[in-house]
């Protein structure tokens, strides 16, 4: 019986130079309008193969899988997208630097104010002061502008953005697995990286690739519609506000242990949005209360 894992046979197909070069070609010749379909001539040119007898042998190898062959030629699958995007990302760039730009926002430990700056890879939004971290998230080096610090803003708000909305929602962005979303009373998570601890932290993790996201409760209520309709109706459209924005005013208010129930509101101008969730977020009630 072949008991052979199924990532030891894709393995083998692109542990080869030139069939990843043929990949590439396949990809870096797509553009805005979509991917690209290259007659075997052009793959011959753009790879670099001097020997078609070689190039036909590894066309073969990635038929099917990697590539399919059409009446114009030859384009990748979604498989070779994925692993044209792989190579892209594995690709050596230049080591970027940003430094520190502020941030409209203070620090809740000591009242300073925050900053964002980008280094080894992540942006990160926190104090200078007291050296406490709000923020930390991969972002691609691409993405950033060393003479435009305020690109680390714009970045990492998208990146977050993004991946809360799809991650919180049942949606890995990155290899399409679906993801589940618990309640994460304890704050080692953030303690390990020097991040500031929350009463609350939900976290998405993706069952199939295992990428994960922590985030605080107003992060995660922001993306539900509810949420989005109580401040839209009050003139503020909190999708347009960056990921750390202090507009969210979340307060827990209980939290029942069995079954785990979050019970809290949200408050703006004198008006309440109170909530129950359940242990996977899910929401459960809501009411709209004014004060008195």
């Amino acid at each position: 019986m072949d008991d052979e894992h199924p990532s030891t046979r894709t393995f083998e197909v692109l542990s080869n130079e030139v069939r990843l070069r043929i990949i590439t070609a396949l990809g870096d010749a797509s553009g805005l309008d979509g991917y690209a379909t290259l007659a075997f001539s052009e793959i011959q040119r753009a790879a670099d193969i001097d020997d078609s007898g070689q190039l036909t042998y590894h066309l073969g190898k990635l038929c099917d899988k990697f590539v399919e062959e059409t009446d114009g030629g030859y384009k990748l699958t979604l498989a070779g997208i994925r692993a044209y995007q792989a190579i892209l990302a594995l690709q050596g760039g230049p080591t970027v630097e940003v430094d520190p730009v502020e941030v409209d926002r203070s620090c809740e430990e000591c009242g300073a104010g925050l900053f964002a700056w980008y280094t080894d890879g992540r942006g990160h939004i926190g104090c200078r002061a007291c050296g406490t971290i709000d923020v930390q998230y991969p972002v691609e080096a691409a993405l950033v502008d060393p003479e435009n610090p305020e690109s680390v803003t714009d970045a990492l708000d998208t990146r977050i953005r993004r991946d809360h909305n799809a991650m919180f929602h049942g949606s890995c962005p990155y290899c399409g697995g679906a993801t589940e979303t618990t309640l994460k009373t304890e704050s080692d998570y953030w303690e390990a990286a020097n991040m500031n601890p929350q009463e609350l932290l939900i976290q998405a993790a993706c069952t199939r690739c295992s990428w994960f996201v922590i985030a605080n409760a107003a992060a995660v209520l922001r993306t539900m519609e509810p949420v989005r309709a109580f401040y839209a109706e009050r003139g503020v459209d909190i999708w347009s506000e960056p990921i750390w924005t202090d507009v969210i005013d979340w307060v827990v208010d209980d939290v029942e242990r069995d079954p785990i129930r979050i019970h809290g509101h949200l408050a703006f101008d004198g008006d309440h949005l109170r909530v129950t969730l359940s242990e996977t977020f899910e929401l459960l009630d809501q009411q709209i209360v004014a004060d008195a």
